[in-house]
């Protein structure tokens, strides 16, 4: 006679997480670095409000402020009313201007505060007018959409150097999210 025991979950001191199912089987989830910063609150969201850009405004540059720790962009999520070139660079030595946007920790029970400086139409980079030296990519953005762009970390900032959102064409209406973490 067999039993048969409901699902079980199991979550070791790493925070891996393992379900032996209720045919014995065994399946293993690791937690991505992503998840594990939400987790311990280093995990942010910086967005701007939708405006008016010109042509080669940066719609909105965040800048590590951590002395200690870079700042890992898990992804960036763009709109416009406009077709448009998205540009998405790296630079430094930037006084930041524009409007002030505020960092939302994806924990909202951790008390941690963002380690940055975020402007949406910010003004003080000269990355444009410098043909983008440090560029990360760039994509076409369709009018009228919404497109995200899912680098998973790759783009690493760190202390004192901005990622920062370009768009080529003017719009009447585009807004940037920027999504990241911090490493230990």
């Amino acid at each position: 006679m067999s039993t048969y025991a409901e699902a079980q979950n199991i979550v070791g001191p790493s925070g891996a997480m393992m379900t032996v199912d209720s045919d014995s089987r065994a399946r293993v989830r690791p937690r991505s670095a992503f998840d594990q910063a939400v987790i311990d609150g280093r995990a942010f969201t910086f967005a701007s409000v939708t405006y008016d850009p010109d042509a080669h405004d940066t719609i909105l540059a965040v800048q590590n402020d951590n002395l200690s720790s870079d700042f890992h962009v898990q992804r960036i999520v763009a709109s416009s009313d406009t077709a448009s070139q998205i540009q998405v660079f790296d630079t430094s030595g930037v006084t930041m201007a524009g409007t002030a946007v505020t960092g939302v920790n994806l924990n909202r029970s951790s008390g941690r505060v963002a380690q940055a400086t975020a402007k949406a139409d910010e003004t003080g980079n000269g990355a444009q007018g410098a043909g983008y030296t440090a560029l990360c990519f760039r994509d076409l953005l369709a009018a009228n959409t919404a497109k995200t762009y899912e680098v998973g970390g790759a783009i690493v900032i760190p202390y004192g150097h901005v990622i920062g959102v370009d768009l080529t064409t003017a719009a009447t209406g585009a807004a940037v999210t920027i999504i990241g973490w911090w490493d230990e």
